[in-house]
Parts: C-alpha cells; structure tokens; sequence
C-alpha cells in the first residue's frame, strides 16, 4: 500500500504523477493501475505509459456539449479531424475555417470553428447546435495523441467487456472505509505535514496486518445479527425469520 501524504486544497488528479514516481523509485511501480475519474486525464494516461509502462485504467470524463450527455445528435466524435492539414470536416461535408489555440481556466485546447454561411444554411443544424445565429465550434485536446486517447477510451469505456474488467476496483472502497472508520484516517494526531505522514503510512501497515490476520484465521465466523427493521418484518410475517 503505498501512502502519499498532502495539504487538503491538493485535489486526487495532481497525485497521479507522484505516486507512479514514487513507486517506480522503490522499483513497484504496477503494470496496471486501476483509478478512479479523479485521477486520471489522457495527459496521465499518456505519460503513465511512456515514462513508467503503467496502464492507467478508468473511465475518462464525459464530455460536456449537450450532444454529448444527450447522446443525440453529433458530438466531437462525429467530425473528421485532419491534424496535419489543422482542419475538420462536419458529417455534412462542410470543411472549418479557423485553427487555433484556447487556454482556459489553465488548460490548453484546440479550438475549431466553422463558417457561419456553412451553419446557417444546414439542413440538420438543429442536431449540431441550439444556438440560434453561431456557427458550430469545438474545443479539442492539444496534441492528435491526447486526443485519440480521449476518444479511444470513452468508447471504450461504454462497451461491457471493459466494465467487467474494471468491476476489479470496487474492492477498493472497503480498504477506503476500514482506513477511515475503524482507523481515523481523516483525523490527525499531530501538527504538520511530516508527523501526519507517518501517522498515514502507520495507519495503512495496521490496516495490512488487519487484513493478513483476517486472511490466516481459518476460525468460522459467527452469523451478523439480524437488523431491527428485519426482526420486526419477521414478527410482522413479511420475511421468514
């Protein structure tokens, strides 16, 4: 279990790097690292993989454009990127006018707008667009390979095989809760980042010796006690007790 210890406005996603740089140094990095949205964006994905082999595994945040989250009409998807030439084809056939880059709240992107004549005189443009009198835009990631990543996953990530095999990470919720609930993990005993550290990386050793003892006693164990509310369907006749 490997412990990483910051100050509380530091959000999951800036850990990503660190841990897999941390555990590549100790020579544990996993072939396969299976996270939540928070940790992961195609950037992460990318280096991951480059710099330490990692396969970071889950899913990609939705995309944001109302087509997007209806799952009706066209979407990034649906559009034909040439980076080489820096243009986009529409599913109508209508090529963009202006390639350029965007920065926004910190990130970088593409942005790719259409000709408004182009827009205006769409057959279907009420299935690209709710605005009444703009052209079509989109807001791509900044490099083709960051994109692909983008694509290959959310389509992947929809299809059942890969949920099966990321059904593997609800095992982690469990070690989240024993670590908070039973060890006070989101609770310090000490002043500073340094002492709170080693409080974390004791609290996660208890937490594998708990586990390990758990696996070695072969002893059964006794029944859970039936809940209030089911004692009291049993008396009512509503379940067998």
């Amino acid at each position: 279990m490997h412990v990483a210890t910051t100050i509380a406005p530091v959000q999951d996603g800036q850990l990503t790097e660190v841990i897999h740089d941390d555990l590549a140094a100790r020579r544990l990095a996993p072939a396969e690292h299976v996270v939540d949205t928070a940790y992961l964006t195609p950037a992460q994905i990318e280096r991951a993989q480059q710099v330490h082999g990692i396969t970071l595994l889950g899913p990609v945040a939705a995309g944001h454009s109302h087509q997007a989250k209806a799952g009706q009409g066209f979407d990034k998807t649906a559009f034909t990127i040439d980076w080489d030439a820096r243009r986009a084809t529409c599913p109508q056939g209508a090529i963009s006018c202006a390639w350029r880059p965007l920065h926004v709240s910190g990130h970088d992107y593409i942005q790719i707008q259409f000709a408004k004549k182009d827009c205006l005189a769409c057959p279907v443009r009420t299935q690209c667009t709710d605005s009444a009198d703009r052209p079509r835009a989109l807001a791509l990631l900044p490099r083709q390979s960051l994109h692909e990543i983008q694509t290959h996953n959310r389509r992947e990530q929809r299809t059942s095989q890969w949920q099966r095999r990321y059904a593997i990470r609800a095992g982690i919720e469990a070690t989240l809760s024993q670590a908070v609930r039973t060890r006070g993990l989101r609770r310090s005993r000490y002043r500073g980042l340094a002492r709170t550290h080693v409080q974390h990386v004791l609290t996660a050793r208890a937490c594998n010796f708990t586990r390990l003892a758990d696996w070695f006693d072969t002893s059964p164990t006794s029944s859970r006690r039936d809940t209030d509310f089911r004692t009291l369907c049993a008396a009512a006749g509503l379940v067998t007790a």
